[in-house]
């Protein structure tokens, strides 16, 4: 009941950013900026309303600005959010500037969300790590393979170089705290550092941002890379391909791509570990009188002998025709399990020699019926012995 009558008493997210449900992914950016510059805690210290505005702003834009979360929010609203665990929104403000923060980085408000994150953020800083999905097939895991993905990430302003200044311009050395991003004031026989009020932190004013990126120095760009992927790999698996992240701030490293693995479902086989399963579907006769039969591999057709006599169910092996093992150590097998199907309808001849085969039928050609039967007979007896006896 608590947590209906929280999500009852939200807010809409389109609303409290001021957007419409069909702003663009930059008009929801852009409108994040202000409001969180409107309502950070640096601009308004001691005041619990702009605290509260400030973790509400940060709530909505942490669900419009990731695809996933704002479909489930634009189809179930706030309680579809809750039932998969979103939307629970921020308690600690330190928590938004460390999720946030590089959405400011280079722009004019980064001082703010560097105020209270300490001097190190007026340096470079490491670009963000992304992660993807990608699907490959059982053939990809078995010979492994080399894939082409198109990814949109954050990269330097072609425009300003990364400086976030029009071009033509440069950001200019904060004059009141002399580049260094914070002062000192006199607090009784103390002295205490504050981010600087002027350059809130940075260490430059940006006098004309760049109209490019609008003063952020980097821009979403999409392109390709070639993605290495191992034989053996599984469903789950994430593959770290090293600096294709978003690009570093301020001349740090660029983040890392992380690439998480999803095997599609084949149409004939069932992976087993490093082991494949087929199932094969064979006729009564050929169960019974034994027959050769070709069956296909991911490395093309086998032959495998049927013995007469075999049961449904069995599992017969293709040695080291399943999948290599990720760490190198050798290959799965191919497992066959036959299938005997029974026919559902019959022809006049078909009926009538099966039913020749039925006649000629001993006890000796199905022992485990037979022994079911016997066990049957003994189980009866018992009960009538117990009848007779009460």
């Amino acid at each position: 009941m608590g947590s209906s009558n929280s999500t009852m008493s939200k807010r809409d997210y389109y609303e409290v950013l001021g957007v419409s449900r069909a702003a663009s992914d930059s008009e929801v950016k852009k409108a994040y900026r202000e409001k969180a510059l409107k309502y950070h805690p640096d601009k308004n210290p001691g005041d619990a309303g702009a605290e509260a505005a400030f973790k509400e702003v940060s709530e909505a834009f942490e669900i419009l600005s990731d695809e996933e979360k704002k479909k489930l929010y634009d189809e179930h609203g706030h309680e579809g959010l809750s039932a998969q665990g979103f939307g629970g929104g921020f308690t600690d403000i330190n928590d938004i500037f460390s999720r946030f923060g590089d959405i400011f980085e280079g722009s004019l408000f980064e001082g703010l969300f560097g105020g209270m994150g300490g001097g190190q953020r007026n340096g470079p800083r490491r670009g963000r790590d992304l992660r993807i999905d990608l699907e490959i097939t059982l053939d990809d895991v078995l010979g492994g393979a080399q894939r082409k993905i198109e990814i949109t990430r954050r990269r330097d302003c072609g425009e300003c170089g990364g400086s976030g200044a029009e071009p033509g311009t440069e950001p200019q050395t904060c004059v009141q705290c002399q580049g260094l991003g914070r002062v000192e004031s006199s607090s009784g026989f103390f002295r205490v550092q504050r981010p600087c009020p002027r350059c809130h932190g940075v260490g430059s004013v940006i006098a004309t941002p760049c109209g490019a990126c609008e003063g952020e120095g980097r821009v979403a760009a999409s392109g390709e890379i070639e993605i290495d992927i191992p034989p053996g790999i599984h469903s789950g698996n994430q593959l770290r391909i090293s600096s294709q992240g978003n690009s570093g701030v301020k001349g740090g490293p660029a983040g890392d791509l992380y690439c998480r693995m999803a095997v599609r479902k084949h149409d004939l086989f069932e992976r087993m570990d490093n082991d494949l399963l087929l199932e094969v579907p064979v006729t009564f006769c050929d169960a019974a009188l034994g027959a050769e039969l070709t069956v296909p591999t991911l490395e093309g057709e086998e032959k495998l002998v049927l013995k007469p006599g075999t049961q449904s169910g069995e599992m017969l092996r293709i040695k080291r025709r399943g999948l290599p093992d990720i760490e190198g150590r050798g290959r799965g097998h191919q497992l066959v399990q036959i299938i005997v199907e029974t026919p559902r309808k019959l022809s006049g001849e078909a009926k009538e020699l099966y039913e020749q085969i039925r006649e000629l039928n001993s006890e000796n050609e199905h022992p485990a019926r037979q022994s079911f039967l016997d066990r049957i007979k003994d189980y009866l007896k018992g009960g009538s012995r117990e009848a007779e006896e009460s």
